[in-house]
């Protein structure tokens, strides 16, 4: 089994989007080691919907946040205390309400292949 470390960012705005696959191999995982969310904006808050897809993309394992607020000039860590294990090419999306971009998202996991 080989081990690799692998990190993902983006924006997040009012569109659900993609940030990370885990590998999709049989028997491949990950485990999602941090799952930061910084509102970069100065006064407004925002919220973070954040979930966790089957490999086929559309169908819904696991709610990770739920419109989960924000406040203005902070962070949020979804994966730092509790890790996230993921399964073969299961996927986690992420989505704002505001489409400005205001949430930044940093991703970091280990991945563990067969």
């Amino acid at each position: 089994m080989a081990e690799t470390f692998n990190r993902a960012s983006q924006a997040v705005t009012s569109s659900e989007t993609l940030i990370y696959t885990a590998p999709n191999s049989s028997g491949d995982i990950a485990i999602v080691l941090s799952l930061r969310i910084t509102n970069i904006d100065g006064s407004a808050s925002d919220k973070i919907t954040a979930n966790i897809y089957e490999s086929d993309g559309t169908t819904k394992r696991a709610a990770i946040a739920s419109t989960l607020a924000v406040a203005a000039e902070t962070s949020v860590e979804l994966a730092g205390a509790s890790k996230i294990v993921l399964g073969q090419g299961e996927q986690i999306k992420l989505q704002g309400v505001a489409a400005s971009g205001d949430l930044e998202a940093y991703l970091s996991a280990l991945e563990i292949t067969a």
